[in-house]
């Protein structure tokens, strides 16, 4: 097997080609499907594939295309969700047996938005159970696996999303985001993860985890592509990043406050990883930014506030299933949910008035930063026999902005001397999107992390 380069065309450029009569929707998703179809077995990111629908509606597009009728933003480009979003008349598992027999009565907002905007929806992605639960738990359904190694994990919760786009088996991915659930498996396997504002993309037909914390995330292998899928998700008016020139313009004196404190004081991450930040500070600086350091006080107090509202919330959600079959959780979802119960009314409602003081804290800094800098996770992705690397607490970095609601983006700044990804993330004011991903993009206008891809998607299969 060779690899196939129309896996690793970013949905715009497919786009294009399909306006340009040099690509057929059938082909791009025949070429995506076929991929899947030999590499599932090994890197597990899909739970199910609609191969059949997805040919019928590739077919349909292409007819419509030919007839001068293109749907919209999305006309003709595949894209995939994460198993706790409901597609009409397919089960919603939650990667866990408690939900393997439920069928979803109707699509999900975002799915029902993507296929009015042209997508052709293959298929549903795997996860870490309920979002929340360990790659090690022994299930159903195996874990998703890394593909630059298939011996580490990809991050969580949202694994599938990463792998696939990684593995360039589609180019657009909806995931979740509650502790950084999206932004963790972006940084780990090397693509985009972006965390919009709280409430920005419309929950509805998304099992919830922690309904204050929850947001719908969006997950792809570039900027401008995350920015094309926004366009047709969010519910505001949205001015897409447009070429060089203006992401330079936008970056021209851009007030960047660098975070650093949160993987240097607070957590300590790894050489490699700090490096890897260090460097894409100064090159967004080299970009026209002005960064200054900058301060958001202790990181703990947002992890003990956001693990606080995750156990209640999350347990409240899953209280009548835990009494029902508590043997039907993986040991792992299992102990975190029940955690829940044991925290008291009162330190919940002072979690919620800390959530609140957290969330200024950060405001203000947006006053004098327009963006934010800092890291992801703290160190690459762990090797799956790594119990106590899988299970630590490395979501500090992403919890913060859960907890506060701002938007952050995951985006792949370098790799460790094993070849794994390494991520940085940008966090702006509410609703401003746009300005994240425009940052983003004009960095990866000058860099090429994101265009390296894992051997296994290039057909070199002699290390699986």
């Amino acid at each position: 097997m060779t690899g196939n380069p129309l896996r690793f065309l970013s949905a715009t450029e497919a786009q294009k080609l399909m306006a340009a009569k040099e690509l057929s929707a059938l082909e791009y998703v025949v070429a995506l499907l076929d991929g899947i179809a030999a590499e599932n077995s090994t890197l597990c990111a899909f739970l199910d594939v609609y191969r059949d629908e997805a040919i019928v509606a590739a077919r349909q597009a292409d007819a419509r295309m030919a007839r001068g009728e293109a749907t919209g933003v999305l006309h003709g480009v595949p894209f995939a969700v994460k198993d706790l979003i409901d597609v009409e008349g397919k089960p919603t598992t939650a990667q866990s047996s408690v939900l393997r027999n439920r069928v979803a009565r109707r699509d999900a907002e975002v799915v029902r938005q993507l296929c009015a905007a042209g997508g052709i929806l293959i298929g549903k992605l795997s996860l870490e159970e309920f979002g929340i639960g360990s790659p090690s738990d022994t299930l159903a359904w195996p874990p998703a696996r890394n593909p630059w190694d298939i011996e580490r994990i990809p991050g969580g919760s949202s694994s599938g999303c990463g792998v696939a786009l990684a593995a360039g088996q589609v180019p657009l991915t909806i995931g979740s985001d509650t502790a950084g659930s999206v932004r963790n498996p972006a940084a780990m396997c090397g693509v985009i993860g972006l965390k919009p504002t709280y409430e920005l993309i419309s929950r509805q037909g998304v099992f919830p985890l922690a309904p204050s914390l929850d947001h719908v995330g969006l997950m792809t292998r570039s900027a401008e592509d995350c920015a094309l899928m926004l366009g047709a998700l969010k519910r505001r008016p949205f001015d897409a990043i447009a070429d060089d020139a203006s992401e330079r313009k936008l970056l021209l004196g851009l007030r960047v406050g660098v975070l650093s404190h949160f993987y240097r004081r607070d957590i300590v991450a790894d050489e490699a990883t700090r490096s890897a930040i260090a460097l894409a500070a100064d090159e967004i600086a080299r970009l026209g930014a002005r960064l200054e350091d900058v301060d958001a006080g202790d990181l703990e107090s947002f992890r003990q506030c956001g693990s606080t509202l995750l156990r209640v919330e999350a347990y409240a959600v899953h209280r009548d299933f835990l009494a029902q079959s508590p043997e039907r959780y993986g040991a792992r979802c299992r102990e975190v949910l029940l955690n829940g119960a044991s925290i008291s009314a009162q330190a919940y409602v002072d979690a919620k008035r800390q959530q609140l003081d957290l969330t200024d804290r950060i405001d203000q800094l947006l006053e004098t930063s327009e963006v934010l800098l800092t890291g992801v996770s703290a160190h690459p992705a762990a090797r799956f026999d790594d119990e106590d690397a899988v299970n630590r607490p490395a979501n500090q970095m992403r919890v913060p902005f859960n907890v506060t609601g701002h938007p952050a983006l995951s985006f792949c700044v370098g790799f460790s001397p094993d070849g794994l990804p390494i991520g940085a993330q940008l966090i702006g004011r509410r609703y401003e999107e746009e300005k994240l991903l425009a940052v983003a993009a004009a960095y990866q206008r000058v860099t090429a992390w994101h265009l390296r891809h894992p051997r296994i998607a290039l057909g070199q299969r002699d290390d699986v």
